[in-house]
């Protein structure tokens, strides 16, 4: 097809005259053609032409809450909120985290270098990352801290705007943890610090020496694990606080979402994991009051599972008479055998420890008596007969308990054992009746 007969289409579109089918046209009228061409659309009127869509103007998105700070080291944005000391998160008034004491906390985290801590100069942290697996190439995009100021809690949050931004976070980052007299965070020992000194060390950016780390993901695994089915801070909000959060983001979502807006996303997808991270800082501060708290008094009304955790927890601290008071609520309860029945037998460690063995072979016996299973009873058993056998000296009583703990030792330990209190038991009735034929001779001479 030709150039001529490609444009009449066009042509027609326009209301032009046909091209003619000369294959020859002389050149005035070539001329005249396209002057008519010309006059054609010069003098057209642009209302019959066909009607085009308007292009559409980009939707404005929204901005990040906040403000960007303008930095020696570049720009850092900065979001900002002050929390009242009414504040409540759940059912715990966030600033009773002021009340809680750092020799209990100390023993809490079973880190006896807490106890001359200052916890109104306390810093909470936790991170938002692009990668839940950590390593190099794991950025922290948004950084979430808390701290106290005449009984006011102050959140900041320090946010990511590209990925070649982190210095002026990494040196506020620093200036904050040098005022500070320890970190609190959750399961940051393993994950948020050495990630953040992992950035501190690829941006070039001094390292600071951190304060005394206390990881609550710890605390909270020795006392809570008992009784509640997760320890995610999420789970420990719900079961320690009653604190429901309300479509809260997924974790494994907050990455991508971030990645979005780096390609340009409304930054509206970000507005979930702002609130996502708040939250957890503001959680930690109420978590860490209440798991105090707790360890502190002995409540009867308070689960039976918590009591016995924080008796072990006292046992692992060295606090005997801690121990010996929550142990001896969790033994009050009567509904769970297997909980008693280790109630009891803490109690008799207790006991053993403190040089009281008689208490102890009555505690262990008491653990006996309630014990739900043969493996339980195997070890009541086994415990006696160590008892019985060296500090009580009643080898008849551990002879009869060691004929019980083949379910924990093993045949052939279970076999040595009664043979060795076999012999000591002959060697004993030997020498008893040697004795006795002493003293009938001296009696008759």
């Amino acid at each position: 097809m030709r150039l001529r007969d490609r444009l009449s289409p066009f042509q027609a579109e326009l209301g032009l005259p046909a091209a003619t089918s000369s294959s020859d046209p002389s050149r005035s009228e070539r001329i005249a053609r396209l002057r008519a061409l010309i006059e054609s659309v010069q003098l057209r009127d642009p209302a019959s032409l066909p009607a085009r869509a308007a292009p559409q103007a980009e939707p404005t998105a929204s901005r990040l809450p906040g403000e960007t700070l303008q930095t020696a080291s570049g720009p850092l944005h900065r979001i900002e909120r002050w929390l009242a000391p009414e504040h409540r998160h759940g059912r715990v008034l966030v600033r009773h985290a002021l009340e809680a004491g750092a020799a209990v906390l100390a023993r809490l985290a079973l880190d006896p270098s807490l106890e001359g801590l200052d916890l109104s100069r306390m810093l909470v942290l936790d991170t938002e990352t692009t990668g839940l697996s950590g390593g190099a190439g794991t950025v922290p995009f948004l950084i979430g801290l808390g701290w106290f100021e005449q009984g006011a809690f102050k959140l900041e949050q320090l946010f990511l705007m590209n990925f070649g931004g982190e210095v002026p976070l990494l040196r506020y980052l620093a200036d904050q943890l040098a005022r500070a007299s320890c970190i609190v965070t959750y399961n940051g020992k393993s994950f948020d610090w050495p990630l953040l000194r992992s950035r501190f060390i690829m941006n070039r950016v001094a390292c600071p020496e951190p304060p005394p780390h206390i990881d609550l993901l710890h605390c909270a695994r020795r006392v809570l694990k008992p009784r509640l089915s997760s320890i995610r801070l999420v789970e420990v909000e719900r079961g320690l606080l009653q604190f429901y959060r309300d479509d809260d983001i997924d974790g494994a979502e907050i990455p991508g979402r971030y990645l979005s807006y780096l390609r340009g996303g409304d930054p509206r997808l970000l507005l979930p994991v702002l609130e996502h991270n708040a939250h957890d800082v503001i959680a930690l501060t109420a978590v860490l009051w209440r798991l105090c708290a707790h360890f502190e008094q002995v409540r009867p009304g308070d689960d039976p599972r918590d009591h016995l955790a924080y008796a072990r927890v006292a046992m692992r601290a060295g606090d005997l008479e801690c121990a010996r008071a929550f142990g001896e609520a969790a033994a009050a309860f009567g509904g769970d055998h297997a909980l008693v029945g280790d109630a009891f037998a803490l109690c008799a460690a207790v006991a053993r420890r403190s040089g009281d063995a008689d208490s102890a072979a009555l505690l262990w016996q008491r653990a006996l008596e309630v014990a739900p299973c043969a493996i339980s009873a195997a070890r009541a058993h086994l415990a006696l007969t160590r008892l019985y056998e060296r500090p009580l000296k009643d080898l008849a009583r551990a002879h009869q308990h060691a004929q019980g703990t083949l379910a924990i030792e093993g045949e052939l330990a279970h076999a040595r054992r009664l043979a060795r209190l076999r012999r000591r038991l002959e060697r004993a009735a030997l020498a008893a009746a040697t004795k006795a034929r002493t003293r009938v001779v001296c009696a008759a001479e």
